[in-house]
């Protein structure tokens, strides 16, 4: 199938307009209908309805938002990744989620670097289920997230546990924060926690929050490698009797694409988790 097709089938989902998307693309509206028309020839259904108020998707067009997402995803992937560049061998592709990046996916592309010189790298920083997608796809090779969902293939190895604990700032105690470490942890802080349910004030990226925690005070949820170094300062104190929830890190990676080069890169990254890390340098350089 021509990636055209299933580009602008998903340029139309984000315009709901034939219209917006042939000016988009600087095409006619005319040869947006001509590749809708294709597309669903080949798939021998329907897509789109299309009315006044633009084009709306049919049972069969929802799904298949996400072949058609996969099918674009993996063909820029293809284009990205080949050819090689000049003298090196293969290619390693990793992911990480962003909380992850620094300073254990930032150490382990270093001592790739150092350990498999001939190897080119490619780092990728997204969400977990993104990731994941990814990995199911063959878009990646390995990646490092919170909280991997076990997808056929898929091997799933914990690298390290890590919990979220509850912290204040000394000087300014208040207001409380809610940081949003995802849907299991909220399903945990809202059970155990239900008073702090509709906090006035919320983050969604653990480092913003952390950063404003220690400008301007509060108390919230925080990884506990992260706030150590605050703690041990005096700066931050740790809320006692606070329920402490689990949040450790895992290495996913499909049991199917494991090579020589891959099976070398998870042995460094095992003993590069092992490191003494100073886990703020993300949180205060950010």
């Amino acid at each position: 199938m021509d990636i055209d097709l299933a580009r602008t089938f998903l340029d139309i989902i984000r315009s709901n307009s034939f219209i917006a998307t042939a000016e988009r693309l600087h095409i006619t509206q005319t040869a947006v209908t001509a590749r809708i028309h294709n597309l669903e020839s080949q798939l021998h259904c329907r897509l789109f309805v299309r009315n006044r108020a633009g084009a709306r998707l049919t049972a069969d067009g929802e799904r298949f938002v996400a072949y058609a997402t996969q099918l674009v995803q993996t063909w820029e992937a293809a284009r990205r990744d080949l050819p090689l560049p000049q003298g090196y061998g293969d290619l390693l592709t990793l992911g990480s989620e962003t909380s992850l990046c620094n300073p254990l996916m930032l150490a382990w592309v270093q001592r790739l670097r150092q350990a498999m010189p001939a190897h080119a790298l490619r780092s990728e920083v997204a969400d977990g289920g993104q990731l994941q997608e990814k990995l199911a796809l063959g878009v990646l090779d390995a990646a490092l997230v919170h909280q991997p969902e076990y997808w056929p293939g898929l091997q799933v190895e914990q690298l390290l546990e890590e919990k979220l604990i509850q912290v204040l700032q000394t000087a300014t105690p208040d207001p409380y924060m809610y940081v949003d470490w995802g849907p299991t942890f909220r399903k945990q802080h809202d059970t155990a926690l239900p008073e702090h349910t509709r906090a006035a004030l919320s983050f969604s990226l653990g480092p913003l929050a952390l950063q404003y925690l220690l400008q301007c005070g509060g108390r919230g949820y925080f990884r506990t490698r992260v706030v150590q170094r605050y703690l041990d300062e005096g700066v931050l104190k740790r809320v006692e009797k606070a329920p402490e929830f689990s949040y450790p890190i895992y290495l996913v990676y499909s049991r199917s694409a494991e090579s020589p080069a891959l099976h070398s890169a998870l042995e460094l990254l095992r003993e590069v988790a092992k490191d003494d890390f100073d886990w703020s340098r993300w949180y205060y350089e950010i």
